[in-house]
């Protein structure tokens, strides 16, 4: 078989990237994955798109990505096939003063770089989230720009559109290895056979590692268990995905169209856990410093458990764009958990320095592998479940 374009992964990255490009007039694009679309991390995730992050590079980039959730929820595009962004916002509570002046700081960042977050106090927070108790509140930062798309709906407006576009999808179907020669990549080794392509494009999560690894690249990668649980369902309550920056673990909350809660926290696992493990500590661990917002939660029934990796980087960054041994492979990968915000522009940047050599937003540019090589890390602090 033979492609134009190889995308390896049909997460919500690779589908992305595929889409883009067919606006961009690629047409012959076979995405493949070793099961089925999402189910990776995409599945697993929490549903939250947010700009408020504490780096210029998340910042900006998230910004971009922001305003292409809003475009693509239109009925001339993906909404059409019932993607759908719900911009209700995020609040992050605070309750030390020290995390109030790191609240400020970051608002200042934020807004220098087109986000308009802002400081509530403890009456407008009320305002923003009326069943919360606030009594404990200095004060939050709270994102009027974010909000949640939902996973399976998203996902399928993606497969829908790039299916009626030409895409071919390739289910089930496992990548072994590269193979490269002269400076170029020019197949890709699977169960059903060689794929052999003019470009080719790493977006498969955790298994980017192994598979740069066979033509000799190392990626550093690292599959961080994480856990959520999503509660029975009951009437709207609340808008804003919920964020507790003090207690450690960064618990949050989110109510979903259906009327169920996500809540996740981080907890202390070592890397490449298996994700059939079983932590029974983590349901009382996660609601418990969110039951001191709102504790009517005591009562509320959890459904359903689950575990998902954040595929991390050194830096919590993504790792970008072009590999410099190989003229014809690009990296999309390393999201530390922010892939399913991230996949609108990274569409958008892995298509533009396929197609025009480089990414039109700059920041992204720092964000290539060699970022990595040269020891130049970018910190991130707001790093959430």
């Amino acid at each position: 078989m033979r492609a134009d374009v190889l995308i390896i992964g049909a997460g919500i990255s690779g589908l992305s990237i595929a889409y883009t490009l067919t606006k961009r007039g690629v047409k012959d694009i076979v995405v493949v994955d070793a099961e089925y679309v999402g189910s990776g991390s995409t599945s697993r995730c929490a549903t939250g798109i947010r700009a408020s992050f504490t780096s210029e590079e998340h910042v900006v980039l998230m910004k971009h990505s922001v305003e292409l959730w809003r475009e693509l929820s239109k009925p001339e595009e993906l909404g059409r096939y019932g993607l759908a962004f719900d911009q209700g916002g995020y609040v992050w509570t605070a309750s030390k003063d020290e995390s109030v002046e790191l609240f400020r700081r970051l608002v200042t960042l934020q807004n220098s770089l087109g986000v308009p977050t802002r400081i509530v106090d403890p009456d407008k927070l009320k305002g923003l989230v009326p069943t919360m108790k606030v009594d404990e509140a200095k004060a939050a930062l709270y994102d009027p720009t974010a909000g949640k798309s939902y996973v399976f709906d998203t996902l399928n407006a993606y497969l829908m559109a790039c299916r009626r576009k030409g895409v071919k999808i390739m289910e089930f179907t496992s990548v072994r290895k590269l193979v490269a020669s002269g400076g170029r990549v020019k197949a890709a080794v699977t169960e059903r056979g060689e794929i052999e392509a003019d470009t080719f494009i790493v977006a498969a999560g955790g298994g980017s590692k192994e598979l740069m690894e066979s033509i000799g690249i190392e990626v550093p990668l690292k599959n961080l268990p994480r856990h959520v649980m999503i509660t029975e369902a009951f009437k709207p309550v609340f808008s804003p995905l919920v964020i507790d920056w003090d207690a450690g673990g960064a618990p949050f909350i989110v109510q979903t169209k259906e009327g169920n809660f996500i809540i996740g926290r981080e907890i202390a696992e070592e890397p490449e856990k298996s994700l059939k493990s079983v932590r029974i500590d983590f349901i009382p661990t996660a609601i418990a410093p969110i039951a001191k917002w709102f504790p009517w939660l005591k009562y509320v029934r959890v459904m359903r458990y689950w575990m998902g990796y954040y595929v991390t980087s050194p830096d919590h960054h993504p790792i970008y764009g072009p590999v410099e041994e190989y003229e014809n492979v690009y990296l999309a990968c390393g999201y530390s958990g922010h892939g399913y915000m991230l996949a609108p522009v990274t569409g958008k940047l892995i298509a533009e320095w396929v197609l025009d050599g480089r990414p039109s937003i700059p920041q992204a540019e720092r964000l290539t592998l060699r970022r990595i090589r040269e020891g130049k890390l970018i910190e991130e602090l707001a790093i959430v479940g």
